[in-house]
């Protein structure tokens, strides 16, 4: 198969390669390489002890040279927030970006009766918060983007193309070429063509990661002679649930299966790519996910859309020769805004003048300490959900203790995760002083970002 980068693509990568002077000491400075799944929840990789049929050799590699976060989380239930998240090093609240944006305009969910309504979410992502690929722009690595962005406005899903307005694409966030980013939340097509502005199509029903893929190996053969970023979200495993079907027929007819090998085969080309360019050995490679699945965990309670730990909780792990351990687990509650700040600093720049940054720095992890210098972790989710069991609320995680707080919606919760990981035994009227004191640091991180809380029910009309 022969893969073609767009001509944009080509020119720029060309471009960057015999004009930018680079110093010895910059190019000794860590390739990063970020890979994010879309709804991919723990238990569905080989790295956590997963379903025997399921085929992730790539993913179990890093595994074997890097550390497996096992209490990693996303910072938000649902893609978008997440997503900015990362991008930004600041919290979904702190943004007032909380839930996905819409495919359809206007697709607020429905209240329970009596009860309160979504709060106010913006439509994409500002262009004047921080951003990682600014950072390290500045920093001389030249930065790209492939894969899914869903922070681009809402209604993709009336469009052609998946545009809804080009300035919100990944290009004016700091990545210097952008290779299937736009307000899709999910693809128009996983077959070319694609029905994408920003990809050009493959050969007619070429696999939509089968390219993604092609392209970060791309990316990385014309850029491996400098400091390089590639932040590669792949639109899988999100629905519509199909694979290749070359990889379905591999699977016994199973799509999902098909899904999951066939993304492991693109993190299989990201290695190859840096295997061959002979950059493997000074690059940071990062898997993540940016919510729980759709696919259950089996050992976690409800999935994607919750604010239990089905919901939050996301397969994680960094590989960073030279700096990781092979093969260790590590057990400290990570989320999404800590990989702003561990990108610039691995890239030898500072965040100190950065005030609005919630993330902290994960090198002391990858190096094997045991601790981070943070008290708590808070989700915020003003939203209504019905699928799920626990979705409008917000909540505060302290070691093993979790407080939801339901906002009317549904009651209060205190779940101890030590001893009941299913979250199924409410503690809150047997611990009254801790969750009055859990209470207390989650209103106050409420306060300290301004978020947005919901909109009171709507007074129902009289009957006549």
């Amino acid at each position: 198969m022969k893969f073609v980068l767009p001509r944009p693509a080509i020119f720029f990568l060309a471009l960057i390669s015999i004009s930018t002077p680079f110093t010895l000491a910059e190019t000794a400075k860590p390739n990063i390489v970020f890979i994010m799944a879309d709804d991919l929840g723990p238990g569905w990789v080989d790295f956590d002890g997963s379903d025997p049929k399921i085929n992730t050799p790539n993913l179990q590699r890093l595994a074997k040279t890097g550390v497996v976060f096992t209490r990693a989380y996303a910072a938000a239930t649902v893609c978008s927030p997440t997503r900015a998240a990362c991008i930004t090093g600041m919290s979904p609240a702190q943004i007032g970006l909380t839930t996905h944006i819409p495919g359809k305009a206007g697709n607020e969910r429905r209240a329970p009766k009596g009860g309160p309504r979504d709060a106010d979410s913006l439509k994409h992502l500002p262009l004047d918060l921080p951003s990682y690929a600014r950072e390290l722009k500045k920093l001389h690595y030249v930065t790209g983007f492939i894969g899914k962005w869903h922070l681009a406005g809402e209604g993709s899903i009336a469009t052609k193309d998946g545009v809804v307005n080009s300035d919100w694409h990944p290009e004016h966030y700091g990545f210097e070429s952008n290779i299937g980013g736009c307000a899709y939340g999910q693809p128009k097509s996983w077959f070319s063509p694609f029905k994408n502005a920003t990809i050009e199509n493959g050969a007619k029903g070429e696999y939509l990661t089968n390219h993604l893929g092609d392209a970060a190996a791309s990316f990385i053969q014309a850029n491996h002679e400098q400091p390089f970023h590639l932040t590669l979200w792949p639109y899988s495993v999100h629905t519509p649930i199909k694979g290749p079907k070359d990889l379905v027929k591999k699977n016994g007819g199973n799509n999902y299966l098909a899904m999951l090998e066939s993304l492991d085969n693109a993190v299989g080309k990201v290695i190859a790519a840096l295997e061959k360019t002979n950059t493997l050995e000074n690059t940071m490679i990062v898997f993540y996910s940016d919510n729980g699945g759709h696919k259950p965990t089996q050992w976690l309670a409800d999935k994607k859309g919750s604010l239990l730990e089905g919901g939050v909780r996301v397969p994680m792990v960094v590989s960073w020769p030279g700096v990781t351990k092979g093969g260790t687990t590590c057990d400290v509650p990570v989320t999404s805004m800590d990989f702003f700040p561990t990108f610039v600093h691995a890239a030898g720049g500072s965040t100190t003048e950065i005030t609005q940054l919630e993330g902290l720095d994960l090198k002391p992890l990858l190096q094997g300490a045991e601790k981070l210098d943070r008290d708590a972790l808070f989700w915020h989710y003003p939203h209504n959900r019905p699928d799920v069991k626990y979705y409008m609320g917000s909540t505060i995680l302290q070691g093993d203790w979790k407080l939801y707080v339901g906002h009317g919606v549904k009651a209060d919760a205190l779940f101890n995760l030590k001893d009941d990981p299913m979250e199924k035994n409410n503690l809150l009227k047997k611990h009254p002083e801790l969750a009055g004191q859990l209470r207390g640091k989650l209103n106050g991180w409420l306060t300290k970002v301004s978020a947005k809380m919901p909109k009171p029910a709507q007074a129902q009309p009289r009957k006549k």
